[in-house]
């Protein structure tokens, strides 16, 4: 099978937009009062959160 990129470029199909790159991040990077504005983030505080209620 042909790369699904050139075979969509071949056949003049729009490109689905890409996700932007993920940034690489240290603690000291993040602010003292940020918000997690990112779904995934959340979801994954959240997972942790709940590991500890059932422990």
């Amino acid at each position: 099978m042909k790369d699904p990129e050139k075979l969509l470029n071949e056949n003049e199909v729009a490109f689905p937009p890409a996700p932007p790159e993920r940034l690489e991040a240290g603690l000291d990077d993040i602010l003292c009062r940020a918000l997690f504005q990112n779904p995934e983030v959340a979801a994954a505080i959240s997972m942790e959160i709940a590991a500890g209620i059932v422990l």
